[in-house]
């Protein structure tokens, strides 16, 4: 199953949604995580799936060491306990007890990652875009059909009701006919570039 925006989807695939999709989890059972990219929106979803009780975040990949010190760091102030770190996300989809792996690399990593993923058995979120051309998200389609995983696309923002009304209001037509669009939205969470 691909999950992606134009599905109704909560916010983020909560632990009781993925646990219908893999398994029956009772209350006291934990998903354990894995992070690809560990900067960006990688440390942002995986803050954000920590604030589950049911979430573990087992083990974290990045090229960069600075980075994943900080974020063992980060993880362990959060619950308690120190991740495995991996500078090779290939060893780190070695680990049996990784449930599922959040992808937040640059964009054009996003295929191998999860192709790679869902072949070693792990369930993936991985961050939006899915991939820079059509090619490679037929390769990611193809990989999630054969290996039967579960994988989401990071679009929470755009499963919003305020984005379904806002498309109903585009297609009801009253804008009339639409010829170009242009938009920007700085939402204050990056840093400057000046």
């Amino acid at each position: 199953m691909l999950l992606g925006a134009g599905l109704s989807m909560p916010q983020i695939l909560t632990a009781s949604d993925f646990g219908a999709f893999t398994r029956k989890i009772g209350p006291n059972d934990q998903i354990n995580y894995g992070l690809i990219g560990c900067k960006g929106m990688g440390w942002s979803n995986m803050s954000a799936h920590l604030k589950m009780p049911q979430v573990n975040c087992v083990a974290l990949a990045d090229v960069d060491q600075t980075v994943l010190d900080q974020r063992t760091e980060d993880v362990f102030k959060l619950r308690g306990k120190r991740p495995k770190q991996y500078k090779d996300y290939r060893k780190m989809l070695e680990d049996p007890s990784i449930d599922i792996v959040i992808i937040g690399t640059p964009d054009h990593w996003h295929c191998l990652n999860m192709v790679d993923a869902v072949s070693a058995g792990k369930h993936v979120y991985v961050e939006k875009p899915i991939a820079n051309t059509i090619e490679e998200c037929q390769i990611m389609v193809k990989a999630q059909e054969r290996y039967g995983k579960v994988v989401q696309v990071g679009q929470w923002q755009r499963s919003g009701s305020q984005y379904a009304e806002a498309i109903d209001y585009v297609k009801s037509g009253k804008l009339g006919q639409i010829r170009l669009v242009k938009c920007w939205a700085y939402q204050g969470w990056m840093k400057p570039v000046l």
